[in-house]
C-alpha cells in the first residue's frame, strides 16, 4: 500500500479509535513524527508512540494526515496580538491618570 507520507515528517491523528482493541497512547489531533513504514501494509512508525498490535510498531496509514503549514501560518498570523501604543501610568494620591 502506498501513502504520500515522508521520513521525519509531521503529522497530525486524525482517528484514534479502536474497535476491539485500544491504540496505546495516540491520540487525535496530536502531532506525531514519522520515522518509518511498515514494508507490509505501509502504516506509520511513529516516533512518540508505538502500537501494540502491529509487529513493527505501526499505526495505519489512514489515521493521519499532514500537517497543513501554509493554514497554520495564517492562523497564527491572524492571532498574533496587534502592537499596541505604549500607554504610561501616573499615580498620584487619590487618583489614577492614563496619559498617552
Amino acid at each position: 500500500m502506498d501513502n504520500n507520507f515522508r521520513i521525519g515528517e509531521i503529522v497530525v491523528c486524525i482517528n484514534a479509535k479502536g474497535r476491539w482493541y485500544k491504540l496505546g497512547k495516540l491520540k487525535e489531533n496530536e502531532m506525531y513524527t514519522v520515522i518509518g513504514f511498515n514494508p507490509y501494509d505501509g502504516g506509520l512508525i511513529l516516533n512518540e508512540v508505538k502500537s501494540r498490535w502491529s509487529g513493527l510498531k505501526a499505526y495505519r496509514a489512514d489515521r493521519f494526515r499532514k500537517v497543513d503549514y501554509a493554514f497554520s501560518e495564517k492562523v497564527l498570523t491572524a492571532t498574533k496580538p496587534q502592537k499596541q501604543e505604549n500607554v504610561h501610568f501616573k499615580f498620584r494620591k487619590s487618583k489614577l491618570e492614563i496619559l498617552k
